[in-house]
């Protein structure tokens, strides 16, 4: 009779072990499953075109790309082919554009790479173009950085630099270091 009940004992035991055993195992497998997942895009977009205005209904910005892919967990939109149109206080544009961008919605920053291309569109400055491999664009601020190399092509010269910021509300260009220019009139 006592090994019986011993034995009933010893196989309640294992059945509540074994039961811990596989809750345990299907939670770990629930809570990857739900982390993957989260890495997962939540949604697509082909040929993007977003227009701001500013509170007196003038164009400020506009933003194309050709494709967008957006993780939520990150907090990060991936672009391909993004353009940048903007305006200054003067009413000049900026077109910046580059092969891929990511959006970090966090902190409001467009970071472009890969042949990254600003180009001015004042009458006298047409034909210049700045090119970097990657480009910080600060939304709320108007700025763009970058610490990459930089080349300055015009029809007059040429200018190499590491490091620039751009102010885009004033068009204005300062290199940061290791400039070197070369012009011919």
């Amino acid at each position: 009779m006592l090994r019986k009940r011993f034995l009933l004992l010893f196989i309640a035991a294992a059945v509540g072990i074994g039961l811990l055993w596989i809750e345990d195992y299907t939670t770990q497998s629930t809570q990857e499953d739900n982390e993957s997942v989260s890495l997962l895009p939540d949604y697509y977009g082909e040929g993007l075109r977003n227009r701001t205005f500013n509170e007196n209904g003038q164009f400020e910005r506009q933003f194309n790309a050709r494709r967008s892919v957006h993780y939520p967990a990150q907090n990060l939109t991936e672009f391909s082919q993004p353009k940048v149109k903007t305006v200054d206080d003067d009413g000049d544009t900026w077109l910046i554009q580059s092969l891929s961008g990511i959006h970090y919605e966090k902190d409001q920053t467009l970071v472009l790479k890969q042949d990254v291309q600003l180009a001015p569109s004042k009458e006298n400055a047409s034909n210049v173009i700045i090119r970097t491999s990657e480009l910080t664009l600060f939304n709320k601020s108007r700025i763009a950085k970058t610490d990459k190399p930089v080349e300055v092509i015009s029809l007059n010269g040429r200018i190499d630099a590491i490091g620039m910021v751009v102010k885009l509300d004033q068009q204005r260009v300062e290199f940061l270091s290791q400039v070197r220019a070369k012009y011919v009139p």
